[in-house]
């Protein structure tokens, strides 16, 4: 079919149709279609749709993670090592990390896609604080699939972080939350260690008391008197779930006395029998707790060591060494006496024995009238 013919198919005027047979214009047709050619050769027939960002952003097999480490730019770091019992922390002499908080780290990590990047240049990386000297967080990721390294940086909203690979330029926007990334030893300690069930306990002896737990509730060896059950079972809660607020590491500065302690806790339960060293920590009102087959040291609150270094014999026994009324108690509504004053001394008079009261309200008879006159006389007859 000629040009001509094809221009009348196509509807073309008389002017399209010259344009058609210009050599210029079929040489342009030609370059075009060679382009075309050219294009689907280099291309190897993949598709010409954009690259699709639903793909791992990690290039790291989880389940193969071997160490991790977290680090900041102020120069905080902790590092999590697998081990055959769980994840374990290195700088505390192997003291367990807990497992379900890195387990739902790893998983979120391993769920990141790789969206549309925010930001390339160096300068969005310092801003977005995900660059190599500028970060909130630096992320290791180590295994035997090689090593991946992510820039943590500033939050755009709730539970979304700025985050960048690092060796990449791009700047991402992704599902993650800065207080699931701590950079320190007591972020990642397992909390639970010295707990176990209540229910299990048989016995608990501390200085010159032991209490024991009977088919019929608790009792104090060496005497009948009744054991408060509120006070023993409080104990009880108290021994069988100890918090503490940190594990000290074997350079810690810590200034106890474990040699010579505030008050030793031996526990018999069902599964065995655990002793409890506690002792205050110098200009601190907290305590240090060691137990005895555990190289770990434990650091507890004030409010969690209270019931276990203050529970003694009298406080079972529903006894108080309180004096239970206070002397020279003011009156209620009474003003507060001035500090340094005299005590006020009662201006009433003691009534002496045989002397009516007058500020009484009792009424007293009066005593009958003596005889006057001849009524004298006729009395003495």
């Amino acid at each position: 079919m000629s040009q001509t013919a094809a221009a009348r198919r196509l509807g073309l005027d008389s002017a399209w149709q010259s344009a058609l047979r210009n050599p210029w214009v079929l040489l342009l047709a030609a370059v075009l279609v060679l382009q075309l050619a050219v294009a689907l050769l280099m291309g190897g027939g993949r598709s010409m749709a954009p690259a699709a960002v639903d793909v791992p952003l990690l290039n790291l097999e989880m389940d193969a993670v071997s160490a991790i480490e977290i680090s900041t730019a102020d120069g905080d770091s902790v590092r999590l090592e697998r081990s055959s019992d769980g994840w374990v922390l290195p700088v505390l002499d192997g003291f367990p990390a807990s497992g379900s908080r890195v387990d739902s780290m790893l998983e979120d990590l391993a769920g990141l896609k790789r969206p549309l990047p925010v930001a390339t240049s160096a300068e969005a990386q310092r801003r977005f604080r995900v660059a190599e000297d500028a970060f909130e967080r630096r992320l290791v990721l180590r295994g035997e699939g090689g090593e991946t390294t992510l820039m943590v940086g500033d939050s755009p909203g709730f539970r979304r972080l700025f985050a960048r690979i690092a060796g990449e330029d791009a700047v991402y926007d992704l599902r993650l939350a800065l207080f699931d990334l701590g950079a320190t030893a007591d972020d990642w300690i397992d909390r639970g260690r010295l707990q176990f069930d209540r229910g299990e306990i048989s016995r608990i002896s501390a200085d010159d008391w032991t209490l024991v737990r009977g088919e019929e509730g608790w009792s104090l060896e060496g005497t009948d008197a009744p054991v408060d059950s509120a006070v023993a079972d409080e104990l009880a809660s108290a021994v069988a779930t100890v918090s503490y607020t940190s594990v000290l590491g074997p350079d810690s500065d810590t200034d106890d006395d474990l040699d010579d302690p505030a008050r030793v806790i031996t526990i018999e339960h069902a599964g065995g029998e655990r002793r409890y060293r506690l002792a205050p920590i110098a200009d601190s009102e907290d305590y240090v707790l060691k137990r005895d087959d555990e190289p770990y040291v434990y650091r507890l609150s004030a409010f969690d060591a209270e019931t276990l270094v203050d529970t003694d014999r009298a406080r079972l026994l529903g006894e108080t060494t309180d004096a239970e009324v206070e002397v020279d108690a003011p009156e209620v509504g009474a003003p507060p006496a001035a500090e340094g004053a005299e005590p006020q001394q009662s201006t009433a008079t003691a009534t002496p024995p045989g002397v009516d009261d007058p500020a009484s309200d009792t009424t007293v008879a009066d005593p009958p009238a003596e005889p006057v006159g001849g009524d004298a006389a006729n009395a003495d007859d």
